[in-house]
């Protein structure tokens, strides 16, 4: 039989047969043959009922003989409910006397069915008299004495009530106290009040049941929040069958199809055993094991997210052979030490984990970031040389499967499992306290979980790098920058002193007006002016040659960064996904394609001959002719007047001379005005390098902007857990970047001491808060002591690489975390790992199993008891939780589903155990039998029993569980 622990099944408890002394099926063998077949087609969920009569058993032993001989399959436990009515009280709202039904659930070893069906008769049933009148002191309860007391047994039956005090007596004594179980009728009990006076007999009876009944659906709700004002007790949902009206028959349509189930209903889900210590859990954790609807709670949950099985291969005998079987919720792996615990949890974990290899799961060791390490050895552990034919396979509930040799070669069928080894969280915890960054990853990461907050933060990095690539190209523009300004200044020197040329200038003029004296005034003034403008032409062909390399660096430029553009468009235009979509935006980004057949199309009259002509029909050679044409008119106005001069070469000599330095002076005045655009945009570079490293810094805010939405998922919990982000500078990596490239000797700090110290003169470290002023300020400074000269760069370094290396980007996001007021650097290392393990679990997205290896390490027996507990309650409701634990609070008080007990061979010496070196079985928590030392140790006893064995403290949790609620022991 497949154990998978406790499990969602309908109890129907309320079930009245043809025997039953009130009841509408008839009762004769053709009633009872349909009643039974009713049974048989009941809905498939209904797995246990009580077969309910008033004072009497026959009812159910009549369908326990229907059932020993075949019928019933469908229902895996039948219970006998005898109903009493209670001759105490009257009601509320009627002037008659209100009986109140006391339903008394047996439970009886079906083994021995017949003899434990005659106990019943005896020493209970004729135990208790027809009433507590005197004249009834010596008659019995028996149908026959009723029939004869009233006249027939219906009479009776109206009339004639057993003493309640009688039948609680009998149900508490030593012979019946552990193998019964009580329930009230809801509405006849809630309606016993009048003006208070029987509110303390009220009370009394509540404490007296253990559950009640209701055949109200509608109302259950409501009446279990009155109910819960006495205390915890569930209302369980039954309609109180009395005849086929409500127990809908077996019956076929015109195709022999079967016709649906039109008036039976039963909403009472329990998670238990169908047993009668199955039952009693919903005493201790009725909100848990009980749930009052339509649908099998827990269905949310998706099949193909949670494991259902796992299977060992394995020569040698080295593991069980048999399928290991996990329930929905909690389950727990027990064991003593090396008995296989965490053996089974790796397995599960190596199998499915997303960054399983070669069969090592790639696990980052907490003690040494960084670095990946396999947890066990099976060859070491079990002292073989390594097993070939070892293999493991999980599958879900969906029925996929994976073995661990397919990680070879596969993806996890299910990535979304979340495992946390022994020892690991408060192995993060240690490592965080000394270095930040272990636990700013671990939270940052359990944040990116989100696939929204993980494409919000690639964005991130990715504007990062280029942030980074374009500060980078800005100080290589700004270099250059300097450079060219260099240069510039250089040849600015080369061309002669301004003045210089000027004077040289006059002079000459002077000379061709002394040796143009012969001219009259004013051809002598029309002469000049024809001169000057020789001088002009001479300006513009230069500004065309300055105009023509300007616009050649400019297409270079753009056509180089529109390549870029077009390529990145491409890649992004390629990755959309919406063909709707990505037609109508390749349309929207045609420009780009458009710019640079633009761009190709003036390169085409950026083009210089080898004698140095422009392109014909160019701008630069239509404004070349222009100015050629305009320079032969002026030369032929000027050839009377050359004619006429007397020492005519002397004359043209003087002239080239005037317009070769008013060429020179155009030059220099163009030289000049580069220098003063290059100077600002030298300025400009600078500022704009500020602002690049400035847009890093602004990165940081709005990425922790971006991600406080799933920070807040955290912080609206109850759990008082704060995560609290900040932006963080690396004053310490910054510092030694400072000493690793400039010259100590020219080296002074006091400059820029916000980088270097805190307040009191300490160090600054890593988490220091940030002013982003004061550490612009600081570089400003060092940039500064670069320029001038007072920081010197030492071993290769150049101004230009110790310029890069000061605007690395040392920003980092930091995470702090807090939890009802304590950060978590400060509290005890226990308290710290389960803050880790409630922040693990509250910020993953991934709905996979959770696997844990004993997560109260550390914790002190207080935490375990309420918080972990507590926490461990909540959560599997929403996971499906494999935790390998010793502490008897959480199998006991967590109220673990499924508990596997794990046994290795030969640890219990002078015991029977199994053929295989690592074995395992399963079960519910209120699977329990006393032990047989003469079979198998696993075998051998119950569940409840292994669990009180091996996990130290485990009766007394029982105890304390069972005296909390007040259950007869």
């Amino acid at each position: 039989m497949i154990k998978r622990g406790s499990e969602w099944r309908k109890w129907d408890l309320h079930i009245h047969t043809p025997n039953s002394i009130i009841q509408h099926y008839g009762n004769s063998d053709a009633t009872w043959e349909k009643f039974i077949n009713a049974l048989e087609n009941l809905p498939r969920e209904v797995e246990v009922i009580g077969i309910t009569d008033y004072y009497f058993i026959d009812g159910y032993e009549r369908v326990m003989e229907y059932r020993n001989n075949g019928r019933l399959k469908n229902i895996k436990k039948i219970f006998p409910i005898l109903e009493f009515r209670i001759d105490t009280f009257a009601s509320a709202s009627e002037n008659n006397f209100q009986k109140i039904n006391l339903h008394i659930l047996f439970d009886l070893d079906e083994d021995n069915l017949e003899k434990e069906i005659d106990l019943v008769k005896r020493e209970f049933i004729l135990q208790i008299h027809l009433t507590k009148l005197d004249k009834h002191s010596t008659k019995s309860l028996t149908k026959e004495n009723m029939a004869e007391e009233a006249g027939d047994l219906k009479k009776g039956f109206a009339n004639l009530i057993p003493s309640t005090d009688e039948v609680l007596k009998i149900i508490k004594s030593s012979a019946w106290k552990e193998k019964t179980f009580l329930f009230l009728g809801y509405k006849e009990w809630s309606n016993l009040e009048k003006n208070q006076q029987l509110k303390p007999f009220k009370g009394d009876l509540y404490d007296e049941a253990h559950a009640f009944f209701s055949n109200g659906i509608d109302t259950n709700s409501k009446n279990q929040l009155w109910l819960n004002e006495y205390g915890n007790k569930r209302l369980l949902h039954s309609l109180d069958i009395h005849g086929f009206d409500l127990l809908d028959t077996y019956e076929l349509d015109s195709n022999g199809g079967k016709l649906p189930i039109k008036n039976y209903t039963c909403h009472t889900w329990i998670k238990a055993d169908p047993t009668f210590q199955g039952l009693k859990q919903i005493i201790y954790e009725p909100e848990e094991r009980v749930k009052i609807q339509a649908e099998m709670p827990e269905s949310e949950k998706l099949d193909n997210l949670m494991i259902e099985k796992v299977t060992f291969t394995s020569s040698q005998n080295r593991f069980t052979t048999e399928s290991i079987y996990f329930g929905k919720s909690l389950n727990v792996i027990i064991g003593g030490k090396s008995s296989g615990k965490s053996i089974l949890l790796y397995e599960i974990a190596r199998t499915l984990y997303a960054n399983t290899k070669d069969g090592v799961l790639r696990f980052k060791d907490a003690e040494n970031e960084g670095k990946e390490k396999d947890l066990y050895n099976l060859a070491e552990i079990s002292g073989q040389q390594d097993d070939q034919d070892y293999n493991f396979c999980v599958e879900l509930y969906s029925k996929s499967k994976q073995n661990k040799k397919d990680r070879q070669n596969h993806s996890s069928i299910l990535p979304g499992v979340k495992y946390i080894p022994q020892n690991h969280l408060s192995n993060l915890v240690d490592k965080s306290r000394k270095n930040g960054a272990t636990l700013k990853k671990l939270i940052r990461d359990l944040i990116l979980e989100a696939p929204e907050c993980k494409s919000k933060y690639d964005d991130f990095i990715a504007q990062l790098k280029k942030n980074d690539l374009q500060r980078n190209q800005d100080i290589d523009f700004y270099y250059s920058l300097k450079e060219g300004l260099s240069k510039q200044k250089g040849e600015l020197l080369s061309q002669g002193d301004i003045k210089a040329l000027i004077e040289g200038i006059s002079f000459n003029k002077k000379k061709i007006e002394q040796l143009n004296k012969d001219f009259p005034q004013e051809k002598q003034a029309q002469y000049v002016d024809l001169i000057g403008k020789l001088s002009q032409l001479k300006i513009k062909d230069n500004q065309v040659y300055a105009d023509f390399d300007k616009l050649y660096d400019l297409q270079t430029d753009a056509n180089r960064l529109l390549a870029e553009l077009s390529n990145i468009m491409k890649i992004k235009i390629d990755s959309l996904q919406t063909e709707r979509i990505k037609v109508e935006y390749s349309n929207k980004f045609k420009f780009v394609n458009e710019a640079i057949e633009h761009i190709s199309d003036i390169a085409k009259q950026l083009i210089r001959l080898e004698n140095g002509d422009f392109i014909e029909g160019s701008y630069f050679a239509d404004e070349m002719q222009k100015n050629t044409l305009e320079r032969e008119e002026i030369t032929q106005q000027l050839q009377p007047f050359n004619e006429r001069v007397e020492n005519q070469k002397q004359i043209s000599s003087l002239q080239k001379s005037i317009e070769d330095d008013e060429g020179k002076i155009a030059s220099i005045e163009q030289f000049k005005k580069e220098i003063e655009a290059m100077e600002k945009e030298i300025i400009s570079c600078k500022e704009k390098i500020f602002r690049d490293f400035q847009d890093n810094f602004n990165l940081y805010g709005k990425l922790i902007d971006d991600l406080e939405p799933r920070i807040n998922e955290v912080q609206s919990s109850t759990d008082e857990i704060e995560i609290l982000p900040s932006t963080k500078y690396q004053y310490p990596a910054f510092r030694k970047l400072v000493d690793d490239i400039f010259d100590r000797r020219s080296f002074d700090a006091r400059d820029f001491e916000y980088l270097y110290q805190d307040l009191d003169k300490s160090p600054k470290s890593a988490l220091a808060d940030v002013d982003y002023g004061e550490i612009k300020k600081s570089l400003e400074c060092i940039f500064d002591g670069i320029e001038s000269k007072k920081l010197s760069p030492k071993g290769r370094n150049t101004e230009r690489d110790a310029v890069q290396k000061i605007f690395t980007d040392y920003f980092f996001d930091h995470w702090d975390v807090k939890s009802q007021g304590d950060d978590i650097h400060k509290m005890s290392t226990g308290k710290a790992s389960f803050v880790l393990l409630k922040l693990i679990i509250k910020l993953s997205r991934e709905n996979g199993p959770i696997l844990i290896d004993q997560p109260e390490d550390n914790l002190d027996n207080r935490s375990v008891s309420r918080e972990l507990v507590d926490f461990l309650k909540e959560k599997k409701r929403e996971r499906q939780i494999i935790l390998v634990t010793h502490n008897p609070n959480i199998v006991v008080n967590a109220d673990a589903e499924n508990i596997i007990v794990a046994n290795q061979k030969g640890q219990n010496d002078g015991e029977h155990t199994s053929d295989f070196k690592f074995d395992y079985i399963n079960g519910a928590l209120e699977d329990s039998f006393t032990k047989n030392e003469s079979i198998d140790v696993l075998k051998s006893m119950g569940i409840r029993e292994h669990v009180a064995e091996v996990v130290e403290g485990g009766e007394d949790a029982f105890k304390k569980r069972e005296e909390k609620y007040g259950f007869r022991s």
